[in-house]
């Protein structure tokens, strides 16, 4: 598949829309830092084991595997303002069933609900390749990044501040914040993507995508980009799932701290995506950028939950968050500028599937290793992981955007 050139944006407008969409990731994401990282902490005062809280974790990417990349074939067909909706629709009822939940299956639901209308991470991304150039497509994938890593800033904080009376009550101010900024994107986020003349959405439109999704993954010439996606995202899955565990376990934090520690990470995060990157990439190269932070993340997983010390535990979060921060949105960049405009929803939305494919393993091997080998052994496990991903990484660095 070759790329076509796009045309220069128009930059008032699409600076404005960028600025608007980056707002409504931003609080998307506030809701669900408020609620997710606490959810392993939840599930095990219900009684779930660390089998299950992996499952739990695991459901969303399963149902987002299933559902981005269709849901990406119709933002390229009808525009990406719809979809975004129903992503943030989909989040405020998923909150209100978590609310509810007193059960291992009713969390499931919650998750699954979630998961399956959550495309705002591939279809913000398309819009983002909608209203950017080629040089600056990097940096627009690194404002959408910066707006996940500062929801994290303040997400977790709120949570562990709402949760000391109960852990539902930030669950339904997420559900909350998340219906408010609904009504805000309907109003203010305009569309980035005209719909085809004529689209039908039919039923071989949302099965296609499916049904080619085994070979899009593996078959596809930017099969090597949504590898190096997959390891990536596997690695921050598993410490996802086992994080708010480990530390509690070893430095005897309660959910306030553990929210403060979480926001560092997402500010460091949020640092290196909206500031670092866009000046590192003009000089480097996403390839360059992508080989950085995948050893700056093992360099970060390798040695936490072995050293029981607050300001190593402080550096290697930063390492993670740096690492993770400069990869992701670069391998995206990547995949981005290898694919026509056409297609721009389809294709990211595979890459998010690798992506939901990791986040349903991640969460199991981690877990599942946490609870059979101790806290370090998800940790020297992901760094290995990282490495294999830096050096799948190797070979993409010599090629050149079509």
């Amino acid at each position: 598949m070759q790329a076509t050139r796009q045309a220069e944006p128009a930059a008032g407008t699409d600076r404005a829309s960028q600025t608007i969409l980056f707002l409504t990731v931003f609080v998307d994401l506030l809701g669900f830092g408020i609620v997710i990282p606490f959810l392993p902490l939840f599930a095990e005062r219900l009684g779930i084991s660390a089998f299950g809280i992996g499952w739990i974790l695991a459901i969303y990417s399963l149902a987002q595997l299933v559902c981005a990349p269709v849901l990406g074939r119709i933002s390229d067909r009808v525009g990406r303002r719809p979809i975004i909706m129903i992503g943030l629709f989909g989040s405020s009822l998923s909150y209100l069933i978590y609310g509810f939940a007193g059960s291992f299956t009713m969390l499931l639901v919650s998750r699954a609900v979630h998961g399956a209308c959550a495309a705002t991470v591939p279809t913000a991304q398309a819009y983002i390749a909608d209203t950017t150039s080629d040089e600056n497509r990097a940096r627009g994938m690194g404002l959408i990044g910066a707006a996940f890593g500062l929801g994290f800033v303040l997400g977790p904080a709120i949570g562990g501040l709402l949760g000391h009376a109960s852990l539902k009550v930030p669950v339904f101010f997420a559900s909350a914040l998340t219906a408010a900024n609904l009504v805000f994107a309907w109003r203010r986020l305009a569309e980035s993507h005209a719909p085809a003349p004529g689209a039908r959405i039919g039923i071989k439109a949302l099965a296609e995508p499916l049904v080619a999704l085994p070979a899009q993954l593996f078959g596809h010439h930017l099969a090597r980009l949504f590898g190096v996606a997959f390891l990536l995202t596997f690695v921050l899955a598993a410490l996802e799932a086992t994080f708010t565990l480990m530390v509690p376990a070893l430095y005897g934090y309660g959910p306030a701290a553990l929210g403060l520690l979480l926001g560092y990470a997402g500010l460091t995060q949020a640092i290196a995506q909206g500031w670092m990157l866009g000046r590192i990439v003009r000089r480097t190269g996403e390839g360059a950028l992508v080989m950085a932070g995948l050893a700056a993340l093992a360099a970060g997983m390798f040695p936490m939950g072995m050293v029981v010390n607050r300001d190593v535990l402080l550096v290697l979060l930063a390492l993670v968050s740096v690492g993770y921060g400069l990869a992701s949105p670069s391998v995206a960049s990547l995949i981005s500028r290898r694919t026509g405009l056409h297609r721009q929803g389809e294709v990211l939305g595979v890459n998010q599937s690798a992506m939901s494919l990791a986040r349903i393993f991640g969460p199991i091997a981690g877990a599942s290793i946490y609870g059979m080998m101790g806290p370090a052994a998800p940790y020297v496990g992901g760094a290995i992981v990282a490495i294999a991903a830096l050096i799948l990484a190797r070979g993409i660095t010599q090629e050149r955007p079509v």
